[in-house]
């Protein structure tokens, strides 16, 4: 089956920079005109799999407005706790923040935000989920609109060829067609987006 990976278009918070997890944040008008032209350049899906946040449901009317969408609790971004609406900047000089950068696969540092490790694990739970919901409907084709965090936990877990976490980052309203094994559940990137 082929699987149209795609992060949702710009926020007001990813124009500024800030961690945008959990809050549910709208579009913003460049947001929707990136998919709005990004859907001038995608092929038709059977479905769309989609995250509960506004912006993945929005931009995947502008993506598909003719495809149903399946709403996936699991395809949900990271949740950064404290960190949450902050910028970079803002958090150089706490002391927490700094532990989450140098140990962001270890849960015990910084228990109140969502890890890699807990983040990819989510994912994978996604991806089986949709995988299974498609496979039951016959779909050949789905588009799967969620998180630059979930998405990168999904493909670092079972993405081909192998790479980790960081090195599959993509822009807003970017991301990657893929063939889904749904025996193995390992996604065979063709081509990015």
């Amino acid at each position: 089956m082929k699987v149209i990976l795609l992060r949702h278009g710009a926020t007001k918070e990813n124009l500024e920079h800030r961690f945008l997890g959990v809050t549910d944040a709208i579009l913003a008008p460049q947001g929707a005109a990136e998919a709005l032209e990004r859907a001038a350049h995608l092929p038709p899906v059977d479905h769309v799999y989609v995250s509960p946040l506004i912006r993945c449901r929005q931009t995947a009317i502008l993506l598909w407005p003719r495809s149903e969408q399946t709403v996936i609790p699991e395809l949900r971004e990271t949740d950064f706790g404290p960190f949450e609406g902050k910028c970079h900047e803002e958090l150089l000089d706490d002391p927490l923040y700094n532990q989450w950068l140098a140990y962001p696969d270890d849960p015990s540092v910084v228990p109140m935000v969502e890890n890699v490790v807990a983040c990819a694990q989510r994912a994978s739970r996604a991806l089986e989920r949709l995988s299974q919901d498609a496979a039951a409907h016959g779909y050949e084709t789905v588009g799967v609109v969620s998180h630059g965090g979930t998405l990168m936990g999904m493909l670092a877990r079972h993405g081909r060829p192998e790479r980790d976490y960081y090195s599959w980052r993509m822009d807003n309203c970017g991301g990657f067609v893929a063939e889904l094994d749904p025996e193995t559940l390992l996604l065979h990137v063709e081509e990015t987006v």
